[in-house]
């Protein structure tokens, strides 16, 4: 079974969020929710609170399929400034493994030069912020640049869980997933 370790941090989009942990749940991955904080219960961007099952320093050295970053401004803060999330990051795509990153939280692709020669997509709030580091910033819900999976927003959530799930279960059990929730890929 896959393992998918989504990091929480203050102010993470909720949609983003959870959105992307129950497609891949219902895709049989096991998702772990890792809090930055010292606590389990995290403030998302609206205010409402969210759930972690850990926290990310008990985390930190496992295996993961994929290493999901969420948007929302606090937490793309703070996956670009937190070192242990920098290096978390940067060893994920190091090993081949994918990492997931959607809305604001491209910009915490900057410091390592994790997006050199990769296309990407991003909130297109922070484009200028991630486009000069990038082979190229494409408006398009999702881009998928080997293990680099990118999207836009908690409009775009949906799609790229879906696309996530394709990735690590497989396309036919992505599918299954979208008829079993009423979902199809808009035209």
């Amino acid at each position: 079974m896959a393992r998918a370790l989504v990091v929480l941090a203050p102010g993470a989009e909720e949609i983003e969020t959870v959105t992307v942990a129950d497609v891949l749940v219902r895709a049989g991955v096991q998702v772990v929710i890792a809090s930055t904080t010292g606590t389990t219960l995290v403030t998302g961007s609206r205010g409402i609170p969210l759930g972690a099952h850990a926290l990310l320093d008990g985390c930190i050295d496992q295996s993961w399929e994929l290493v999901y970053l969420p948007g929302g401004m606090g937490s793309a803060a703070t996956c670009r400034d937190d070192q242990r999330i920098q290096a978390l990051a940067e060893r994920q795509l190091h090993r081949g493994s994918l990492l997931g990153v959607i809305c604001a939280s491209p910009i915490a692709l900057v410091p390592k030069k994790l997006c050199a020669g990769r296309r990407l997509t991003s909130f297109p709030g922070v484009r200028a912020q991630v486009e000069p580091h990038a082979l190229a910033w494409l408006d398009q819900p999702v881009v998928v640049d080997g293990t680099l999976v990118t999207s836009q927003g908690p409009g775009t959530a949906l799609a790229f869980a879906m696309r996530l799930a394709a990735l690590l279960a497989s396309s036919d059990i992505a599918s299954q997933v979208a008829r079993d929730m009423l979902w199809t890929v808009p035209a």
